[in-house]
């Protein structure tokens, strides 16, 4: 899947604490961790890419490494090379040979809603709210 023009990359050498949401495709090659939401948009994690997050995307391409729930209206790849520790909710998914996935894949919860803690923040997968 190659990205629309106008991306935006994070670079190898930007880490990044927080929440990411928007409508253009993002590319990640640093290290990012909180919550990335990108319904209508693509994310696509390169080789070097390490993301600790809750993702929410459209479309959702791995080749580094991600810890944490996946969830995409559209399609998952999983690269030659990618690492994967966490669940995986999306209507469409491939794993190409090479790749890691340590979690389970419920094409169901798809479309559902992150859930959210009583305090308002989204509850990543494997914490207590």
């Amino acid at each position: 899947m190659i990205p629309t023009e106008g991306a935006t990359v994070i670079g190898r050498e930007i880490k990044f604490r927080g929440e990411i949401s928007g409508s253009t495709d993002l590319l990640i090659d640093g290290d990012v961790e909180g919550i990335i939401r990108l319904p209508g948009a693509r994310l696509i994690v390169r080789a070097d890419g390490h993301v600790r997050a809750t993702i929410m995307a459209q479309d959702v391409v791995i080749a580094g490494r991600v810890e944490g729930e996946i969830r995409a209206t559209g399609r998952v790849e999983l690269q030659g090379g990618a690492v994967v520790l966490g669940d995986i909710c999306a209507t469409r998914m491939s794993i190409e040979d090479g790749a890691t996935l340590r979690g389970g894949v419920d094409p169901s919860r798809a479309n559902e809603p992150f859930p959210v803690s009583p305090g308002g923040n989204v509850t990543h997968a494997g914490q207590h709210a």
